[in-house]
Formats: structure tokens, sequence, C-alpha cells
């Protein structure tokens, strides 16, 4: 496909209409004045990725969405804005592949191919540094070339386990665009069989404590190998983590009917014995519904013989639907002229606080973060919570601090660090709090607060060993590897008495070569 399309289900925008708001929004509220007016930017559209004159009925039919965008138009955009490489494109394309009615196949080019794709293999299975951009080069030339044959035999293999291991360790853009190659390669005709098992053997191996976004990766994957992968995982899961992911997969294999009838039996029977789902569970329940609404001849099994009624799409309690007000107030305060009435930003804002699957919410924030929006949503998400009550309550706290987690930034690292230490804080809010330091000015925290924080959660653990402290002090060890703090790590993994997992987790980041730590940076 060389164009996005994709309309509105029941009056909520998409992928087109999100794609023309993400284009629209970043030219009305770029730095260059010139370009914010339709036709200065049309005229100086033609260049770069882009070699063809454009109108200016062309731009308004793309940023209103009455037209596909092409590829190579939107890194236009990138360029002319002067917006980091891939910011808009692989955003893009994250929200056309999350929205798809189907598994995404392929993908045409951005624009021209920077390097030979033969250079770019060669440099991803040697000791090289890569970049983000470096692996969008090629699973964009393999994948426009669906009979290509990669020598030797095991190439595909040693790129995608490559590719996953950077993965894991990467964030922001560096992340999204591995991620995204990694959804390219596992629906490429002849190498995704390899990639599915190359994920599903890390996922159960070495990489298992990063495992949730490996084994998810696999929902957009239509392969028959992929869906027994998933289940297996869900039924007799090699780690609680890779459990989760499997839950968060089958969300979309169930909507794109992935598993035959056989298969839905069983992970209907998988969902029905899960009882203590613990803090990495949440999505357990939602996925109950899911199933049930998608196959409701299992609903009694599902959800009993008199199942709640199912809530309204976007419900929330009241006191986080208050937030939401607030947070989208702010997006209107400081929205440009020609977007008033587009009901974008607000749906996403809506998304990224209430609604019940993660992956709903994570990719309104990615929306979100690839605007100038993005800080000034951050700063609203922190002002509510600097409120007590917020922090008091779970509800509204915890999905803050999730947005908080994509949008934020350094000035925003002290409320982390406060809420993750905070004696009284809520066990989940400062679980959310923790889970964030990896991803928010991951290098700013100083070894002082870092050995307290480890100090607090690691006897929090060994006065309840309770799955919540457990998994906090695993979500501090991943902070510390995010922010390169080797010392703090082997002080973790050489501490007897720490919890196991931590001490893994620990081993594992102080395993992970040196080209790998470097790329996953870029």
């Amino acid at each position: 496909m060389s164009t996005l399309g994709g309309g509105s289900a029941a009056g909520v925008p998409g992928r087109r209409m999100r794609v023309a708001w993400l284009l629209r929004v970043n030219r009305l509220l770029g730095q260059d004045t010139a370009l914010r007016s339709l036709p200065g930017f049309a005229a100086a559209f033609r260049g770069g990725a882009y070699g063809r004159e454009v109108s200016v009925s062309t731009v308004s039919r793309w940023e209103t969405g009455v037209t596909p965008v092409p590829w190579a138009a939107v890194r236009r955009y990138e360029e002319l804005l002067g917006l980091p490489r891939n910011l808009l494109t692989a955003t893009a394309r994250t929200v056309w592949r999350y929205l798809a009615p189907g598994p995404v196949l392929d993908t045409a080019p951005a624009g021209p191919a920077a390097r030979d794709l033969e250079d770019l293999l060669e440099q991803a299975v040697s000791a090289d540094v890569m970049t983000g951009d470096d692996w969008d080069q090629p699973a964009e030339g393999i994948c426009v070339r669906p009979d290509v044959v990669l020598m030797p035999s095991g190439t595909w293999y040693r790129l995608a386990e490559r590719l996953v291991e950077e993965m894991v360790i990467a964030d922001g853009l560096p992340w999204l665009l591995r991620f995204e190659s990694l959804n390219r390669l596992l629906n490429h005709p002849r190498g995704a069989r390899t990639v599915i098992a190359a994920c599903a053997e890390l996922a159960a191996g070495r990489a298992r404590l990063t495992a949730v976004e490996i084994v998810c990766a696999l929902d957009n994957c239509g392969h028959p190998d992929a869906a027994a992968r998933v289940l297996a995982e869900l039924t007799a899961p090699s780690g609680r983590l890779a459990h989760r992911g499997a839950v968060m997969a089958c969300f979309r294999k169930v909507s794109y009917r992935h598993f035959d009838p056989e298969q839905v039996r069983l992970l209907t029977r998988a969902l029905r014995d899960i009882q203590d789902s613990g803090p990495v569970g949440d999505q357990v329940e939602p996925l109950r519904r899911h199933v049930a609404a998608a196959h409701p001849e299992h609903l009694r099994a599902l959800l009993g013989r008199a199942p709640a009624p199912l809530p309204p799409p976007g419900a929330a309690p009241a006191s986080l639907e208050a937030v939401v007000r607030r947070v989208a107030a702010r997006v209107r305060s400081v929205e440009p002229d020609g977007t008033s009435g587009t009901a974008v930003p607000v749906t996403l804002v809506g998304e990224a606080l209430t609604s019940p699957v993660f992956d709903v919410r994570l990719h309104a924030a990615f929306l979100l973060a690839a605007t100038p929006y993005r800080a000034p949503l951050a700063d609203a998400c922190a002002a509510e919570l600097a409120r007590p009550a917020a922090i008091r309550d779970e509800e509204v706290a915890v999905p803050l601090l999730e947005a908080l987690r994509v949008l934020g930034d350094r000035r925003h690292r002290g409320l982390l660090q406060t809420l993750a230490v905070r004696p009284g804080v809520p066990r989940g809010t400062a679980y959310a709090a923790v889970r964030a330091l990896g991803h928010v000015a991951a290098g700013q925290a100083t070894d002082a607060f870092l050995r307290e924080a480890v100090a607090r959660h690691q006897a929090a653990w060994l006065r309840g060993r309770d799955p919540v402290s457990a998994a906090t002090l695993v979500s501090l060890v991943y902070a510390l590897g995010m922010g390169s703090r080797d010392g703090l790590l082997t002080e973790v993994r050489d501490r007897p008495g720490t919890l196991p997992e931590a001490r893994t987790a620990a081993d594992r980041w102080l395993g992970i070569a040196g080209h790998l730590r470097a790329s996953a940076l870029l």
C-alpha cells in the first residue's frame, strides 16, 4: 500500500483523520510562521523526499482526511518543518498499523533509500552500531520485496534477534522505529515464521523480563504460528510478563479472527481459570469482555450467568472524568487556528486516560507526544498529580502516570521520584511512578535517590513478599538499566536476600553487549 487509508467507526476518528490531524497541528504550531499558511506551505513542498509540486487544495485534503497521504509526503512534512527524522512517519505508521482492520503486510517507501539494502543488512548482523533509522530502512526495503531471499538461511533469525534485543532496551522514537520494523518483518511472506520463532524463544528465554512487548508484537501477525505462540504463553506461560504480553496480543488477534474455534475455546478456558492476576494482570478482565463481545457463545463461561452490563466506550469514574475535562481544556487553550472543531485531540486525551485497554492508552499517548501539545499536556497531567486527592485515588493517579511516562520530560522527574518513595502513597500509584522512572529522564537520577528507592522497595518486599512489591522492585532495576547505572546494577545482583527476580534482571542488564546498548539510544 502506498497511502494511509481508513475512516471512523461510531463517531471515533479513524486512522486517516488522526494522521491528518498529526500533520496539520505540527504545521500550524511549527516554528516557521511562513509555513503556517497553506499557500506558503504548498509552494515550498516540492523537494527532498517528495519530488512533485502540490496544490493548496491537495494539502488541505490531506490535512482534513479527505484524501489519504502518501508516505513520502509524511516524510516531507518532517523535512519542511525541521522535525526529527521519522517522528511523523514512525508515528503515522504506528497509527495506521494499530487501527488497521487487518494485519499490515507491507509499506511503501517514505522517500528514496539513503543506503543500499545489502549494506544495511550486513551492518545489522555485525557488531556495528545500528540507529533506529538504520533499522527502518532495511525493514522497509525487505517488505517491498516480498520474494527476497536472505543468505545464509540464519540471517532472518539473526536480524530478528538483534532487533528485539535492542527494542526492549530502547525508549521513545528509537523504540518506536524498532517496534514498527519488527512488525513489518513479522508480516513478511518469507521471513515471518523465523521471526515469530525468534520472538517466542527470546521472550521465553533470556529476554523473559522484557517479554511483554515481544509477545504483544505478535498481535498484528496473521501467521498461524503467531496465534499458536500467543495461545501457548496464555495457557502455559514461560513467565508472568510473557503471560501479560499474550493477554494484550489477544485483543487484536480475536478481532482479526486469528484463532480458530478450538483455539477460542482454549482461550476462553484460560481466561475463565485466571484467579489472581496480580499487578500485571489489569488486562485480563477487559479481555474477558472483549472475547465475550466477539464470541457471545462464550459469554456465560467468561462473565458468569448474570454478567455485569458492559460499560459504554470511554466510561470512567466521575473523578477521572473531571480530570479528562481539565486536561482536554489545556489542549483547547493552545489549539491553533484551523483546528477548532476537530474531535481528535479531545478523543486522544480521553483514550489516553480512560480506555480500559492498555494499548489504546499507549497509542493515544504516542500520537499526542508527536505534536507540539506534548509539553502542555505533560504539564497538565503533572498538575493533576499535584492534587492530594488524585494521588490517593489509584483510578486517577495510575492513568495520569502512564500518560506522563510517554509525554513527560526532565521537568517532571522530581514528581515521579517523590511519588515513587513517599510514605503513604498507595502501592499501585507508587508502582506506576516507578515504571515511569525508566522512561522520563532516566539518566538524571542521582545514585543516592536510586539507592534509597531500591532499599525502600526491597524492604517493602521483605515485609509482605507480595506481587506488587516484587513488580515495583523489578521495575526499579529496569530504571537502573535504562539509566546505565552499572554500579548499582552490580550491587543489586550481588546482594544476598534481594528479590531473586530483581537479581536476575540486574544480571541480564549487565550482560547486554555494548554495541546493543549504544544502538538502543539512537
